[in-house]
């Protein structure tokens, strides 16, 4: 079923729930983490943070800035298929996990088995800021080390919960 460019649905996950899949091809955009995890069964209110476990489900939705901002540098490839993550001082990734945060569900522990299906913070055209999907993710333990973690795209369209 297409989806038909609508202003007023242009940002709502309705249409995309009613589908019961996003697709990248669709050019997914949301204007709060809040819709993109509504999608995904989540009912609350506001919601702020880089990442969602998903309910009843091996899944995490990641909210990155694809750019260097006030602590990450993380990069998308040209071909959209490749994250890559470090800090942005340079520093030893997999100390500053060991310092301030869980070791154990981090990119070097648990985290590298979950689907992370991704929701880049952009800018569009105008000027808005919007989360867009750019398709599911898994950590590459080969590609990453101690310096940096890569992610690559696993899929470019999720079936929904439902």
């Amino acid at each position: 079923k297409n989806i038909i460019w609508n202003y007023e649905n242009k940002f709502s996950p309705e249409p995309h729930i009613a589908n019961g899949y996003i697709d990248v091809k669709d050019n997914v955009s949301f204007l709060t983490h809040r819709d993109a995890m509504k999608c995904f069964g989540y009912t609350g209110g506001h919601y702020q943070s880089a990442t969602w476990k998903v309910k009843n489900s091996e899944s995490i939705l990641w909210f990155p800035k694809l750019y260097k901002n006030d602590m990450w540098n993380n990069a998308l490839s040209e071909d959209s298929n490749t994250i890559t993550g470090s800090l942005d001082d340079g520093s030893n990734l997999k100390d500053w996990y060991q310092l301030n945060r869980s070791f154990k569900t981090s990119p070097y522990g648990d985290r590298q088995l979950k689907e992370h299906i991704v929701f880049a913070h952009y800018s569009n055209h105008l000027g808005q800021t919007v989360y867009k999907f750019l398709g599911a993710f898994k950590i590459s333990p080969k590609k990453s080390n101690d310096f940096s973690i890569t992610y690559i795209r696993t899929k470019t369209r999720i079936n929904l919960l439902g």
